[in-house]
This record gives structure tokens, C-alpha cells and sequence, in this order.
């Protein structure tokens, strides 16, 4: 098995947005549809996003498995940016197929408990993810943060520089 970096993005790609855990209201990603809007991405929005709250879930296991599993199987998704994270990827992570994703990957974005799914991709198929803010994070931000701003540079393969 050889490393594999998804493909770069380019203005009229699509990002989906999944919430696989924990719940979030659909209002709180407003501000990172519309910044990814403005970079020149379209944006997919899953059910789970300001789905029903089930026990602090963004749905029940099998809503949150089907919803991120269409984004993942979905041809025209490019990235799939997580609406949050906290607890529950562990719940349903060994359902999820990644037949199609293995043979066309996309970028997988996210933290906390999206951590899970960046280790479990790599361990299994060896395909780059980015450790990125979620839609969460844009909505207190800029979009010129250099934190935001980070995910555009990532998506398009930007050089990106680091500071100590």
C-alpha cells in the first residue's frame, strides 16, 4: 500500500457537511457555507446537520451512518468538512464502507472526534486527511483567519507555512 493524497479542489466543487456525532444546529454553520460559498466551493449539507437531537446525537446511529456514508459515496462531494465533533464516530465507524471511497478518495476534515476517522483511514488504506477546525469554528472567525484560512490552503494544496 502506497500513501494517497485526495485530489486538490477547485472553484465548483462540492464540500459536504455531516455532523456524525453530536448535534448542531443548522443556523451555526451559516458562516462556513457562506465562506466556503465565497472561495468558490458549492456546498452539500447532510440531514444530520440540525437533524434531530437524539440523547446529545445528531440522530440516531443508523441516521448519522447512512447520512455520512452518502457523503462519502456521493461522486460529487470532493470534501466532507464535519459540523462537529464530540462522541459517537465509535459507534458506528465499523459500519461504515469504504469501498468507493478507497477507489475515489476525497478530503475528510475535522477534530475531536473526527480524530477517530482520520486514524482508522490511514491505518486501513493509507489516504491523507486533514486535521482541520470544523464548520463550528467559522463562526466566530473571519474568513481571512489564518485558521480558517488554513482549510482553503489545504483543499487546493496550497504550500502552507508553520510558525513555532
Amino acid at each position: 500500500m502506497s500513501n494517497t493524497t485526495p485530489p486538490y479542489l477547485k472553484s465548483g466543487d462540492t464540500v459536504g457537511i455531516v455532523c456524525p456525532a453530536g448535534y448542531m444546529p443548522a443556523e451555526r454553520i451559516l458562516p462556513c457555507v457562506n465562506t466556503l460559498k465565497s472561495w468558490g466551493f458549492r456546498v452539500k449539507i447532510g440531514k444530520t446537520v440540525g437533524g434531530i437531537s437524539s440523547n446529545y446525537f445528531s440522530g440516531t446511529d443508523e441516521e448519522r451512518l447512512e447520512d455520512l456514508q452518502e457523503m462519502l459515496d456521493d461522486e460529487e462531494v470532493a470534501a466532507i468538512l464535519f459540523g462537529r465533533g464530540g462522541y459517537g464516530l465509535s459507534r458506528i465507524i465499523e459500519k461504515i464502507s469504504f469501498k468507493k471511497f478507497r477507489k475515489s478518495p476525497k478530503w475528510i476534515l475535522g477534530y475531536s472526534d473526527i480524530t477517530l476517522l482520520h486514524a482508522y483511514i490511514y491505518a486501513n488504506y493509507e489516504i491523507a486527511t486533514g486535521h482541520t477546525g470544523m464548520a463550528g469554528a467559522f463562526q466566530d472567525a473571519d474568513q481571512e483567519d489564518p485558521y480558517i484560512h488554513s482549510i482553503l490552503d489545504l483543499l487546493t494544496g496550497t504550500k502552507l507555512n508553520f510558525s513555532c
